[in-house]
């Protein structure tokens, strides 16, 4: 085995491919051999690279996490890791954190292991966990990420000839059409290449590359001598029937070919205007496409921007169908694809054709139920289940199943748990595209990190100031623990309003202050606003009784409304909207509606109604006799510091205090009758 890999060991080392070991005389024999060769190396026992990290207990940031020292333990051109047993939680965070670098550094990874290995060898406590439980998930995307690695980065058996395995199954794959392995060649340590030949001295030359998202097509060419082609070692895993499709039609064309021919690719025609005016961290959020990264979009930032214009960026790299964009309603779907559809040139195509192009923008529930359709035989279902409402009618019958809205994740949550299935769908998409990731509960979580199957092929998008659906099952926990699942991964923080008077941003920022365990960020205002109204921003205003309250609000958004003043009456409950909609009569062109349904819009004028102590924060949130919602759901909680006070039902009406408040443009009237809120004093 281990004579098998140093065969190949220049194309290795410069693939960053790894061996695993099975014995402790071939731990020996390797490093003897690594010693003679001069490579650098370091050995560590899982036991001692433990040592290395402080994390129980002393978390107090979210940016804060502890592998920001990894590449300096891990410096070494290859590691040897012995003893790997996952007995807790912290355990796999920490072997996670090591698979994620050494797939995305130029780190040879090798894996000291027992005869006959198996990956759920490794998660020792993995089975022990129910597998509805938040840990068994937990880890099973981590053991994704391992599987990943294993796959594609480390030569595992002396039957698969010293390749790794899913190189292994796609030499075989040109095997079967009359090609066969010439040699595996490395020019330095940046560049592998895979050589094939038949009987004509055809040659086919496949470059690969072990770290890039993406291969670039620069460099490809067809002869009649031979053809070259770029990959990658996740291309290898993930399309490798797109790659042999590929081949194909190479050498179709290169049976015609005279002077050779550079494939470059052709790429998209973005209009140019797309992007104009993007500051420097947004356009380095849009551009960065190697990692997984996480934008922190404040209010006003331009998070849906960013997210088209990633979408139009990834079309220079992957086609459009291979993208998939998630987020939450049908209305925002919609105005991506839209803004998408109307920012996209393709020379020769219509504006409705390129719409129609655009396949893959969904609600996260819509794109699950879309899978349970497809794959209802492996979920038991003789056909495919339709939606019924959540009144308990579900299951299956002769005739016709039915699924609730609510059973939507769960069975889609069944799917990702088998690896097969798993497999094939996350082979579908090269990038995902995920907005208003602070309200996404944890399970569908589980499931986009399924998705992306541990390649890191992913951006989120969303705000853990901006998390208010709390009570509907979002779990902004998911937002703030990005690093614990990516160590590698990017976090870009916008803090650029370009929406509000600096007044409004000065009040928000301190509105949201109060809150202890978030994302360290001071939002700035872009738009300076009318200094000479500037002492009338953000009024905050009591009356005797509510009746008196309506009837300043009503009146006075309709004399703004007309001088053409965009306007919008906010309340707490869906009570309070039908109420003040019934006062309000012919009043139609102020909007009103609860904070949660304005999340996403903006006015020139906003009031906020009722800001009073129990209606804003709501007595449920801060009343001691009445149950709290339990804030310990999400397992990477017992990481933080214990002096760190979460106050989830209360922190979540500070949120929507500030949505409410960051609606505005221009001015605010913050309005109540009752006893004054807590979050108005001082």
């Amino acid at each position: 085995m281990i004579n098998l890999y140093f065969k190949n060991f220049n194309f290795n080392l410069s693939g960053s491919i790894g061996i695993m070991l099975y014995s402790e005389l071939e731990k020996e024999d390797f490093i003897k051999k690594i010693k003679e060769l001069k490579i650098d190396y370091r050995f560590y026992t899982f036991e001692a690279l433990k040592t290395h990290f402080n994390f129980n207990g002393k978390i107090v940031s979210p940016l804060n996490f502890p592998f920001k020292n990894i590449d300096k333990i891990l410096s070494a051109r290859l590691v040897i890791l012995d003893g790997i047993k996952v007995k807790s939680l912290w355990d796999a965070v920490l072997l996670n954190a090591v698979c994620d670098f050494a797939l995305n550094n130029r780190i040879i990874f090798c894996i000291k292991a027992e005869d006959g290995f198996n990956i759920d060898d490794i998660f020792f406590s993995y089975l022990n966990y129910d597998k509805n439980s938040r840990e068994y998930l937990i880890l099973d995307v981590y053991k994704t990420r391992l599987t990943l690695l294993a796959e594609t980065r480390i030569v595992r058996d002396s039957k698969f000839g010293g390749y790794t395995s899913s190189m292994a199954g796609f030499i075989d794959k040109i095997n079967a059409l009359g090609f066969y392995i010439k040699e595996m060649r490395s020019k330095n340590h940046d560049e592998s290449r895979l050589i094939f030949f038949n009987d004509k001295k055809f040659e086919i030359k496949l470059a690969v590359i072990p770290l890039k998202r993406t291969a670039d097509s620069n460099g490809e060419f067809i002869s009649k001598k031979g053809i070259a082609i770029n990959t990658t070692l996740t291309d290898i895993y993930f399309y490798p029937a797109e790659l042999i499709d590929k081949i194909k039609i190479f050498l179709g064309t290169a049976e015609n070919a005279g002077k050779p021919i550079h494939c470059r690719y052709k790429r998209a025609q973005i209009n140019k205007t797309s992007a104009d005016g993007m500051s420097v961290i947004q356009d380095t959020s849009i551009k960065e496409i190697s990692s997984p990264h996480l934008v922190i979009a404040g209010a006003g930032s331009g998070k849906t921007r960013i997210i088209v214009n990633k979408f139009l960026y990834l079309l220079n790299f992957i086609p459009a169908d291979s993208i998939i964009i998630l987020t939450f309603t049908n209305n925002a779907a919609a105005e991506v694809k839209n803004r998408i559809a109307s920012s996209l040139t393709i020379k020769g195509t219509g504006r409705n054709s390129i719409a129609d192009k655009v396949l893959n923008i969904s609600t996260f529930h819509s794109f699950f139920y879309s899978l349970i359709k497809e794959f209802h035989k492996e979920l038991g279902f003789e056909s495919a289940p339709l939606i019924k409402g959540n009144n308990g009618d579900s299951g299956k019958n002769a005739n016709t199943a039915f699924i609730s809205y609510d059973e939507i994740i769960s069975y889609a949550i069944e799917l990702f748990k088998n690896f097969d299935t798993a497999l094939d769908i996350a082979s579908r998409f090269k990038y995902i595209l995920v907005d208003e990731y602070q309200d996404l509960d944890f399970f569908s979580d589980y499931i986009i990190k399924k998705l992306d199957f541990a390649r890191g092929a992913v951006m989120y998008a969303g705000d853990d100031d901006q998390a208010i659906y709390g009570f509907n099952g979002g779990d902004s926990f998911n937002i703030l623990f990005f690093d614990l699942f990516f160590p590698s991964g990017k976090i870009f923080i916008l803090q650029n309003n370009y929406r509000s008077h600096y007044k409004i941003i000065d009040f928000c920022n301190l509105i949201i202050n109060k809150i202890a365990f978030r994302y360290p960020k001071k939002l700035t205002a872009k738009n300076s606003g009318d200094e000479k109204n500037g002492n009338n921003i953000v009024n905050i205003m009591q009356f005797k009784n509510k009746n008196i309250e309506e009837k300043f609000i009503i009146e006075t958004a309709g004399r703004l409304n007309e001088h053409g003043k965009s306007t919008a009456i906010l309340v707490r409950t869906q009570k309070e909207e039908s109420r003040f909609k019934a006062v309000a009569g012919f009043n139609e062109k102020s909007y009103i509606g609860t904070i949660h349904k304005s999340k996403g819009l903006e006015f020139d004028i906003i009031f906020i109604t009722n800001v009073s102590q129990g209606n804003i924060p709501h007595l449920k949130s801060i009343q001691p006799t009445i149950p709290q919602r339990k804030i310990s759901r999400h397992s990477f909680i017992q990481f933080l510091d214990d002096g760190i006070k979460l106050k989830t039902d209360r922190d979540d009406e500070i949120k929507l205090f500030y949505v409410a408040v960051s609606r505005a443009r221009e001015k605010v009237f913050i309005t109540y009758s009752g006893e004054i809120s807590e979050f108005l004093i001082n």
